[in-house]
């Protein structure tokens, strides 16, 4: 019984030991960040803001600023890309393609 090895348009495929060895990455050691033992460590912070009184269109705000849904500026969001932006109290993403929002100012 003949053993036949895989091939791709008729040619044997090679493997790159070589090119693989010199991109290894080098990994920077970063320090962590400290950790607050519970919720009684942590602080109350109340911050005041400006909000626009008119809304401006989505494609208008520009990239990383604040803007809330909202007139009176309640539940701040980031736009963090084109068609995503970001929750400050949670931290999570959401989608966003379009629509008006008032741009928010701490």
């Amino acid at each position: 019984m003949e053993v036949q090895q895989a091939t791709s348009n008729g040619a044997i495929p090679v493997i790159n030991a070589v090119k693989s060895a010199s991109k290894t990455k080098l990994r920077r050691n970063l320090p962590s960040l400290p950790s607050a033992a519970g919720a009684n460590e942590m602080s109350d912070a109340v911050y005041s803001c400006k909000v626009d009184s008119s809304p401006i269109a989505w494609e208008g705000l520009e990239l990383y600023s604040v803007f809330s849904l909202a007139a009176d500026g309640s539940y701040p969001l980031v736009k963090v890309t084109r068609s995503k932006a970001a929750d400050l109290r949670t931290g999570k993403s959401r989608p966003a393609g379009s629509g008006r929002c008032y741009r928010v100012v701490f």
